[in-house]
């Protein structure tokens, strides 16, 4: 059944008993022994890691959701990095044509990052690569974990992730993203020339990094922030941060984000704020879910990536108040 998982329309997900151990073989096996004709589940696997903050209560999570990642992803290595996605001299894998033929469609210049399109060009582009993640990566994926790691439906487009891998991906995410963006460098580096592959590690890691947070600074300043969330002084220059660091949570989220000065924002840089701040994000978050309605958010979730970054090794940072 698992070699034909492509296929499937529905499938739940083996009901058996996962020790860490487990969790551990199976990944090993999918990120380093698989064989991969395409980087589908490559960024599959990197779409889900960095799509962790969005994940419901339940463990869900719909394909449009995921296909966000995927699409960000795909057309900054291959529309702003120009890299082959498939294993063949020649031809092109269908996300690769899509891609291709959407930017020649609506003139978009190639130096131009998946941030910079419109919303429009941005939901459109998300719905086609959907329709080949639904048809053939989903299923092929659940196979290369033996079943195990989600249950999914296409009809209704959502995965459901199992709890135990849900923990596993987030208390080994550093570990995991590491790996993931290695073995993905690795394929690209046998179908790419050289040139395309200087800094190709550097390229992979931050492919999905905004360059542009004017966005949540906006929405910040509009419902009240007007001093630095760490040593309080009122905000001349302003620095939008991420409080569980960007490399851990690789995802933009407002229920991460703060305003600081650049002084806190530099000293702080890819560390995380001592606990005092966690509780006075917590405050500050409940207060702006009453203005803007933020998915999937709540206090436990906060505080088990604040835990989880930790545990990943990112050092604890404490603001000298005498700024």
């Amino acid at each position: 059944m698992f070699l034909l998982g492509w296929k499937l329309d529905v499938a739940e997900a083996q009901e058996s008993y996962l020790s860490e151990s487990d969790l551990w073989r199976l990944t090993q096996q999918f990120l380093m022994h698989s064989t991969h004709t395409t980087t589908y589940k490559h960024i599959l696997m990197k779409a889900l890691l960095e799509s962790i903050a969005e994940i419901d209560e339940t463990g869900k999570i719909t394909f449009l959701e995921i296909s966000k990642h995927v699409s960000k992803i795909y057309w900054n290595l291959v529309i702003t990095h120009g890299l082959r996605q498939v294993n063949l001299k020649t031809g092109q894998s269908s996300v690769e044509k899509i891609l291709i033929n959407f930017q020649e469609k609506h003139l978009i210049p190639s130096n131009w990052n998946f941030e910079k399109l419109s919303t429009t060009h941005q939901n459109e582009l998300t719905k086609l690569i959907n329709i080949v993640y639904k048809k053939y990566v989903y299923g092929s994926f659940y196979s290369s974990f033996d079943g195990t790691i989600y249950s999914f439906n296409k009809k209704e487009e959502w995965i459901k992730l199992v709890p135990n891998y849900l923990v596993f991906f987030e208390k080994y995410k550093r570990i995991l993203m590491n790996i993931t963006n290695y073995q993905l460098s690795i394929f690209l580096e046998k179908y790419n020339s050289s040139y395309l592959m200087k800094n190709i590690l550097s390229k992979v890691e931050f492919v999905s990094a905004r360059h542009s947070l004017a966005e949540f600074k906006n929405i910040l300043l509009l419902h009240g922030q007007t001093t630095c969330f760490y040593c309080h002084k009122k905000l001349q220059k302003i620095h939008v941060d991420h409080f569980i660091p960007w490399s851990y949570t690789q995802n933009d989220v407002l229920w991460n984000f703060v305003l600081s000065c650049p002084t806190c924002n530099t000293s702080k840089n890819n560390k995380i704020a001592q606990k005092d701040f966690l509780y006075n994000l917590i405050d500050r978050n409940e207060q702006l879910n009453t203005i803007i309605y933020m998915k999937n958010y709540n206090e436990k979730k906060l505080k088990h990536t604040y835990e989880y970054a930790i545990q990943n090794g990112f050092k604890i940072w404490t603001p000298n108040r005498t700024y």
